[in-house]
């Protein structure tokens, strides 16, 4: 068996000039570029120019690509950002903005007319006579037009009315239609003398018309005086 390194040369080769026979040679020696076989030469050339001829990787235009992809991204993002900043802005607006509800509306405008319309049938001045008739007339409705002229004094006393305070038991929306519960002060004066404030609690139905709400009923709930 041959040591490590060294290699066993035939009597052939070390007759036709190489190493003397049985002579070991050094295989370990680096071989020399002028020493290297053409084949092996042959092999690589290829291969280098297989890699020589190779496109070089665009590497700006990679980087241009992505730059674009992260471009559109960031403008998409923007966009919905901006969309949803409007649509914020909008919703907060409208919820700002918007009326109350219609059964709320509804309320609010009968309460207010019932005072004043309270207010009105509960005021005569006998020296006005026919303006105040008149008033009472447009202040009411239905069969109530026609039994409310008979409420005039009768001693010619001249009455003031106050609507104190004011609410609704019932609604109608609908229909048109409501309960009105109303607490009025009365001042009463006859011949330019004051007389007892009477305070006195009504209750009254609202009837909605083409001309807005008017009173279809008045009942007097109970009298005190001051």
């Amino acid at each position: 068996m041959a040591t490590p390194g060294k290699l066993k040369v035939s009597p052939e080769v070390a007759s036709s000039g190489g190493a003397a026979s049985g002579a070991e040679v050094d295989d370990s020696r680096p071989i020399d570029d002028s020493e290297r076989p053409a084949a092996i030469d042959d092999a690589i050339s290829p291969a280098a120019d297989s890699v020589a001829d190779s496109p070089p990787v665009d590497e700006d235009s990679s980087t241009a690509k992505s730059r674009r992809t992260m471009t559109w991204v960031a403008g998409i993002a923007l966009t919905a950002a901006t969309a949803f900043a409007a649509w914020s802005a909008w919703s907060w607006h409208d919820a700002a903005t918007a009326p109350t509800s219609t059964a709320g509306e509804t309320r609010d405008e009968a309460v207010a007319a019932g005072r004043t319309l309270i207010a009105t049938v509960t005021t005569f001045d006998p020296h006005h006579r026919d303006q105040d008739l008149a008033r009472w007339q447009a202040a009411t409705t239905g069969a109530l037009q026609t039994t409310l002229p008979g409420n005039v004094p009768p001693d010619g006393s001249t009455t003031t009315g106050h609507v104190l305070d004011a609410g609704l038991s019932d609604l109608d929306a609908e229909a048109g239609t409501a309960k009105l519960l109303a607490s009025v002060e009365i001042t009463v004066s006859k011949d330019g003398a004051a007389q007892p404030i009477r305070r006195t609690r009504l209750a009254a139905t609202l009837t909605r018309t083409a001309s807005g709400w008017k009173l279809s009923t008045l009942e007097q709930l109970g009298v005190a005086g001051s």
